[in-house]
Formats: C-alpha cells, structure tokens, sequence
C-alpha cells in the first residue's frame, strides 16, 4: 500500500509536469509564426532601396536565429527531461524488491528533474521577453520605412513641382 501511495504522489508530480510541456509547445509556435512573419517582412524589405533598413533585418535575423538556437537546445532539454520522467515511471512499474530505497531515489529524481524543467521554463520566459522585444524593433522598422517612403514621395512631388514652374519662367522667356 506504501508503494502504491508514492506511485500516486509520483504520478501526480508528473501531471504536474505535463502544464510545462503545453507552454513550451505555444511558445514555439509562436516563435514559428513570428519566423514567418519575419520573413514576410524580409520580403519586402528586400524591395526597398534604404540599406540601412537592410542592415537592421540582416541583424534581426541573426538575433533570431540565436534565439531559434537557443530553443533547440532548451528543446532537447525538456525531450531528455519527458525521457527521464519516462524511464521512472517504468522503474517504478517493474521493480518489486528494494521498493522503499528505490522510491526515495526515484523521488529525489524527480525533484531534481522538476527543477531543471523550473529552470527551463525561467529561460523560455525569458525568450519569449527577448522575441516580444524583436517584434516591436521590426514593427518600429516598418513605421520608419514608412515615414521614410513618405518622404521620398513628398520631395518627388516637390521636384515635379519646381520642374513645371521652372518649365513655366522657360516658356515665358
């Protein structure tokens, strides 16, 4: 009966886990979704003629590809993290002999694994913070290629203008 409460209480330690993994997973689609619409952007950047505009992408993109980096490598902790959890739940499902020694070893595992997930989950939050911060240099971007588009196409308006009145003093002398 003693085995069969702590195989409860580890059980329920991992349920507890399982919110973790939910989160990560809506963390990375968002980090594909703001890609995606980093490379939208791209696009049309490439058709502009500011380079510093281009300048600033191609860093945006280095700074993205490090946080994608970074992503893969907290990915590959949390799988070891899912793994470990794996490989003691079926410990605790196949051993009979030794249980309460395994058990408290089993548990302090998993105490540990919880926090490596904590700890994980600290720097996903993190990253998440440091990708809200890419999206609001690129939409500041945007606005600048904006103001700037619109002031090309003022001055393009004023030379139109000079041109005709210089046309029009041609014509009168």
């Amino acid at each position: 009966q003693g085995h069969q409460k702590r195989l409860a209480d580890i059980e329920a330690q991992i349920k507890e886990l399982q919110p973790l993994q939910k989160k990560f997973v809506d963390v990375n689609a968002q980090l594909e979704l703001q890609t995606y619409e980093l490379t939208l952007f791209l696009k049309r950047a490439e058709q502009n003629e500011h380079h510093k505009l281009g300048e600033a992408v191609k860093k945006l993109e280095v700074e993205l590809e490090e946080a994608r980096s970074q992503i893969e490598e907290k990915e590959l902790a949390y799988k070891n993290c899912v793994d470990a959890v794996s490989t003691l739940e079926n410990s605790i499902k196949d051993h009979d002999k030794n249980r309460e020694g395994r058990l408290k070893g089993l548990e302090k595992k998993i105490k540990t694994i919880k926090a490596q997930m904590q700890a994980a989950s600290k720097v996903l939050k993190s990253h998440e913070n440091e990708k809200e911060k890419l999206v609001m240099e690129e939409e500041a971007m945007v606005q600048e290629q904006t103001s700037l588009e619109s002031q090309l196409l003022s001055l393009k308006t004023q030379i139109n203008t000079l041109t005709s009145e210089v046309d029009e003093q041609r014509a009168k002398v």
